[in-house]
């Protein structure tokens, strides 16, 4: 591409008429004649028209979607759904004669409201106009707006309460009364405008209609589609962009140098770093991890085409990702080919290639003869590529392209300087801007465009007698604002604008100078500190010390091209500065560096290695730096987001060999290469020249190497071996590798097909067996069997049937006049008492009361009027239970496909296996099977089962027990559970065994059922139809799909509640969910997730939408969106 001889900038070539004038004959000749006269006023005015339409394409007039929901509907008055994901809409009116409050009971009800009363916190949410027996109110967001006598109100038909709410504001009043201080309203905070999840009422369907309405406009800001003025503005933008680049190249070409080669020689040859570093890549797109946002990106993606642009869909109140995030639309795009994940990892598999590509092809080179020709220079840029490329850019997220833009910025750039043209640095422009447009991580780019800057300018003004100042800055203009095309193509500047003050209200938004946090959570014990994530980091880190101390000696490293190493420096020195400014700290963003980093290192490789650092002094403390990065990166975890841990080894703690920490091992050879190193320093003044410089080739001096490319390599194969492990661990149940393998073979579904499905636990409860001559017990008694301390009441109040009420309690923050029952105080299906059961209520601890046990809740559906309980909570003393015995129906050695494990439905602290194989203290319970022969005896066999349990808290929860370790001859079970222990928090409660069909989470949920995905598993459960968005309305989901408890709690139940404009503030107010059982394949102690059923809180059907078109100003805001909180 340019000279490769690491020069700053080449030797200018003098121009000569004879070589304009005889160019000027040839191709170009009209644009090249008068001194190219032509070519300066086609690059001057092409230039400036390419970048004024530019700059004025996002201000240029819209055709907007709109979308309107008026009731009632289809001539009655019934309930309708339309959850809107902003939340609120851009104006409504209301209104509501008083009359009708006569159709109403006695006691009172609803009149209308936004939100379903059994909702969620549905009156801090919404619109209520409500009657009691005395007063008819109109309430809005917690706030009583007006209120009036019932009985008066009721009997007055000219009374009427109106609200109308928009940007401005709300008011509301009560028409047709004598005016007072409860019968009008007015505020000009355009946040009191209610959420809108439909419209509901407790009126009869065939109440008059008569003055009733609820009209309301759906925010639809961000659906948009280019008015022919705006695409005319932007397709002359365009051909004007690439004339004015033209003219540029035919000015360049004054320099009389002839045209430059475009691909250097070499370039198609394969070299041994090539073939490793593509075998690498091949194998890690099929067998590795996932990165940390793969669901939330894919998710947006296949929401795209129907939501009409890039619907946030988690977070931010239905916000688009614009202007950052035009990698969605080609997601989107490639969605309708396949969601497999191979298809969806490929572009990252081809841009790590291209990546690797121009770093041994272009930047190596140019950074002088002393790297391009060292072996160890080389393999330092494949390895360090390789560490941070995997941990960080295997997914789908924009780091990998990212990281490719910066390097081919860079080039540009280069390119740009060393032949001194200015074209090059327009295509780098465009390039930056372009990367930029995808991330803020983007921002690198635009530090590879600033790091040349001086460079090109110098060269401007060299040029600028000959060619004038105007053609050549108007190109470089219109091809820096060029990205304002695909950005504001169908958006418009005031969405955009609300869209990013909602995003930063929301958060999280942290300031610049918190930008440690990101380096803090990279030496974190999480998932975003892992080993593998650290070490490529922490050592281009390493690298860029060593680099900046080397080039700012005096005795600079001979070969060493100082300018195209300085600027390669100032890339990631700026990259660090302005990703400061970047509102969210997380490690994954850290991708970017793959390419400028590993060049770097790649650099500092060369200019350690024996050839030009001759001390073998410096040489022993570089490579005990090295093993001191090595040994802080080898302290963290080796663990791999959400399902990339599977199988993997030591992904819940360090790196160990022999039980001693890898990190020890390595610090230790840290310390003694350094003591060699200080050796060295002190012997050195007493040895001859070649003993300094280690040329004896005798001891120590013998282990000449570089250590970086070696450490780095054994981590590339480490994170290989590790992937390579899980995916045999994890054979008969599911790996990323097992997974990706069956898509490439046309099953693509991925962890649906692995995860099992108990659709019905009720049917799944065995029946006491008859036993002994004697007819079967009731479920009741048989679960009773020998019992000693067990009550039905045995149970804390506050027991959760479902892991996801932890967070927030199971009512702590429900609406009082519609909070769902509680443990303590009430069941949505409450059982029944039964005779012979103690049901004592006392708490002699004075700890958290017993559950009544009429009330007591049961997980997973299960019916508490056929389903028994007992509990040892409140009880005294050594308690226990042995059930009599159950019929499997088989024997278990010939247990069907589809039924592979006893279940049992449990509470407490309870002795099992884990999902890592380590037995958990707690109280005992386990299963006992046996053989009932033709005379009902029971002989019991083998040994007692330890259940395996996939959580270790105390809520309710399933333990599993495998057919395959039950005695292959038994055919009949009963449960042995005993409490011993004296603290009041030690107890444990079960229900009766059951032998649930299992069928795939794929057969229950289907491919067609709108499904909540939650953005941590999106990836793994592509044949799932996320709920849709259309017109601004969210379709209302049949199911739910979670990651593992933990981070359910930590991540979904946060980002995307409420408060943070995410759809738990609609499902909450809408649904309820009940947690299905769900097991691994043949991972039985896992925590894979969680899968709930949704059920409406109120029938309702969706209500009939109105849309339309009109023609906005790219200025144009409706109102204020909704942002932080509700």
């Amino acid at each position: 591409m340019t000279d490769r001889d690491g020069n700053e900038e080449p030797v200018t070539v003098n121009e000569s008429p004879h070589v304009e004038g005889s160019a000027a004959a040839g191709r170009w000749g009209f644009l090249k004649s008068n001194d190219y006269r032509n070519a300066k006023l086609m690059a001057a005015v092409a230039g400036l028209l390419g970048f004024i339409l530019a700059v004025l394409t996002p201000i240029l007039p819209i055709n907007q979607k709109t979308s309107e929901l008026h009731w009632p509907q289809n001539d009655t008055v019934g309930n309708v759904t339309a959850p809107m994901v902003s939340f609120v809409p851009t104006s409504m009116d209301v209104s509501v004669p008083c009359s009708l409050a006569r159709s109403l009971p006695a006691d009172g009800g609803v009149l209308m409201s936004t939100v379903p009363k059994e909702g969620k916190q549905a009156t801090a949410r919404g619109l209520f106009v409500r009657a009691t027996d005395k007063s008819i109110s109109m309430i809005v967001r917690d706030v009583v707006l007006l209120s009036t006598d019932r009985a008066a109100a009721q009997s007055n038909p000219n009374c009427r309460f109106v609200m109308t709410g928009d940007g401005g504001g709300v008011t509301a009043s009560i028409d047709g009364v004598d005016p007072g201080d409860s019968t009008s309203y007015s505020t000009p905070d355009p946040d009191m405008r209610p959420q809108i999840i439909g419209v509901f009422s407790d009126l009869p369907a065939d109440v008059s209609r008569d003055g009733l309405s609820l009209n309301a406009t759906v925010d639809t800001r961000f659906i948009n589609s280019p008015t022919p003025l705006k695409l005319a503005a932007i397709i002359v933008g365009i051909i004007a962009t690439l004339l004015s680049l033209l003219a540029l190249g035919l000015l360049d070409s004054r320099d009389g140098r002839g045209n430059k080669r475009f691909l250097p020689a070499g370039w198609f040859t394969i070299r041994g770093p090539d073939v490793a570093v593509f075998a690498v890549l091949a194998a890690w797109w099929l067998i590795g991890g996932n990165t940390s946002d793969d669901g939330y990106n894919i998710t947006v993606a296949r929401i795209t085409d129907e939501a009409g642009y890039a619907d946030n869909y988690f977070r931010y109140f239905g916000v688009p990702q614009d202007p950052f995030g035009w990698h969605f639309q080609v997601l989107s795009w490639m969605t309708h080919i396949s969601v497999a994940t191979p298809w969806l990892r490929l572009p990252s598999f081809l841009l790590g290639l291209l990546g690797w590509w121009l770093i041994s092809r272009e930047v190596l080179p140019r950074l002088g003869r002393s790297v391009r020709n060292s072996s160890a220079a080389v393999w330092t840029g494949a390895m360090v590529f390789l560490t941070i490329w995997m941990p960080y850019n295997n997914g789908i997220r924009p780091e990998p392209a990212e990281a490719v833009g910066a390097l081919l910025t860079w080039c540009c750039v280069e390119r740009a300087i060393a032949t001194r043209r200015l074209l090059p640095y327009a295509i780098a422009a465009i390039t930056a801007a372009f990367t930029l447009a995808l991330a803020p991580g983007g921002l690198m780019a635009a530090a590879a465009l600033v790091a040349g800057l001086r460079g090109v300018v110098k060269g401007i003004v060299d040029r600028r007698g000959r060619d004038g100042l105007l053609p050549m800055i108007a190109p470089l203009m219109a091809a820096g604002t060029a990205v304002l095309y695909m950005i504001f193509y169908s958006q418009a500047l005031a969405p955009l604008l609300e869209g990013n003050k909602v995003a930063t209200e929301v958060g999280p938004t942290e300031q610049w100078w918190q930008e440690p946090v990101r380096y803090y959570y990279l030496i974190l014990q999480t998932g975003d500190g892992t080993f593998p994530r650290r070490f490529g980091i922490l050592m281009m880190i390493l690298a860029l010390v060593i680099a900046i101390f080397r080039l700012a000696s005096r005795r600079s490293p001979q070969g060493i091209a100082r300018a195209p190493m300085w600027r390669l420096i100032a890339v990631i020195i700026g990259t660090m500065f302005f990703t400061s400014f970047t509102p969210t700290k997380w490690t994954h963003h850290f991708g970017i560096y793959a390419g400028i980093g590993a060049a770097l290192c790649a650099g500092v490789a060369a200019m350690m290695a024996p050839a030009l650092l001759r001390s073998r002094r410096n040489r022993a403390f570089f490579a005990s730096a090295v093993l001191l990065v090595t040994a802080v990166s080898a302290a963290g975890t080796n663990m791999w987001w959400y399902v990339g841990s599977y199988g993997v080894p030591w992904w819940d703690r360090p790196v160990s060999l022999g039980g001693v920490k890898l990190s020890w091992i390595v610090l230790f050879f840290a310390l003694l290469t350094a003591a060699v190193g200080l050796w060295y320093h002190f012997r050195d003044d007493y040895v001859d020249e070649e003993t300094r410089t280690g040329s004896t080739r005798t001891g120590l001096s013998r282990l000449k190497f570089s250590p970086l490319p070696v450490i780095a390599g054994l981590l590339v194969v480490f994170m290989l071996a590790s992937f390579a492990k899980g995916a045999w661990v994890q054979r008969d149940s599911w790996s990323w590798t097992k997974s990706n393998f069956r898509a490439l073979t046309g099953d693509e579904c991925g962890l649906a097909n692995d995860v099992l499905v108990e659709d019905d636990p009720n049917a799944a409860l065995l029946r006491p067996a008859a036993v002994d001559g004697k007819p079967a017990p009731s479920p009741r008694a048989a679960l009773a069997g020998q019992n000693v301390g067990f009550t039905r009441d045995g149970i804390p109040a506050g027991t959760f049937i479902d892991p996801l009420e932890e967070k927030n309690g199971a009512d702590e923050d429900t609406d009082p006049a519609s909070a769902p029952p509680t443990a303590g105080g009430g069941s949505a299906t409450p059982g029944t008492a039964d005779n012979g059961t103690d049901e004592t209520e006392q708490n002699p601890t004075g700890a958290e009361p017993t559950a009544p046990a009429s009330t007591v809740r049961l997980p997973y559906g299960l019916d508490p009027s056929t389903t028994p309980v007992l509990g040892s909570y409140g009880a005294a003393g050594v308690n226990s239970v042995t059930t009599d015995w159950y019929d499997l129906g088989f024997e278990a050695g010939k247990a069907p496909a589809d039924k592979p494990l006893l279940t049992v439905a449990a509470a407490g602290s309870i002795e099992a296996v884990n999902g890592l194989g380590a037995v958990t203290p707690g109280r005992q319970l386990t299963a006992e099977f046996g053989r009932r022969e033709a005379d009902g005896r029971v002989t019991p066999l083998g040994r007692q089962l330890m259940p395996v349990d996939a959580m270790e808290q105390q809520y309710w929860r399933n333990l599993r027990f495998a057919f395959k370790d039950a005695p292959p001859r038994a055919n009949t079970v009963r449960l042995n559970v005993v409490d011993d222990a004296a603290a009041v928090n030690e107890w444990v409660a079960f229900t009766p065994p059951r032998v649930p069909a299992l069928r795939t989470l794929n057969d229950v949920v289907g491919t067609t059922d709108p499904v909540f995905i939650d953005w941590m598993p999106g990836l793994v459960f592509p044949c799932q139809r996320p709920m849709a968005v259309s017109y601004g309305i969210l379709e209302i989901p049949d199911w739910r799909i979670m990651p593992d408890a933990d981070a359910t709690k930590r991540n979904s139940q946060t980002w995307s509640d409420g408060v943070n404009g995410g759809p738990l503030g609609i499902t909450d107010g809408l649904l309820r969910g009940t947690l299905v059982p769900t097991y691994l394949r043949n991972n039985w102690g896992r925590d894979w997730g969680g899968l709930e059923r949704y059920t409406m809180v109120v029938d309702a059907q969706p209500a009939d939408m109105v849309h339309g078109t009109h023609r906005v100003s790219g200025m144009y805001n409706p109102a204020p969106m909704r942002s932080k909180g509700y």
